[in-house]
């Protein structure tokens, strides 16, 4: 982190506090920031960091090279890894195991 971005984020520190106690107003508040926040940008406007950037599905999607159904599909909904899949298997295990026991349950033994 840059001396100037510390910098910012002490003055952002003060006039979160400034804002929260009352002594400024929301309007107030929120053109401060801007002006903060645009003080760490480039001179194009762009930050450093960028938190959202395309996948590179998308990028495809988007330059019609293969416009199929299942392309848009793997951009809307992208493949989770494999914790997603272990709580699956484990709900699927226990309702298996719930079934087993009602039916015990149920026959009398």
């Amino acid at each position: 982190m840059t001396e100037q971005e510390r910098q910012a984020n002490r003055e952002l520190r003060v006039l979160d506090e400034a804002h929260r106690l009352g002594r400024i107003s929301r309007d107030d508040y929120r053109a401060r920031r801007r002006r903060l926040l645009g003080a760490l940008c480039d001179s194009n406007g762009v930050t450093a960091r960028n938190a959202i950037t395309p996948s590179p599905g998308a990028a495809r999607w988007a330059g019609n090279e293969r416009d199929t159904s299942a392309d848009a599909l793997q951009v809307l909904f992208p493949a989770r890894g494999g914790q997603a899949r272990k709580y699956l298997v484990a709900l699927a295990v226990v309702v298996v195991l719930c079934a087993l026991a009602l039916y015990a349950l149920l026959r009398g033994d």
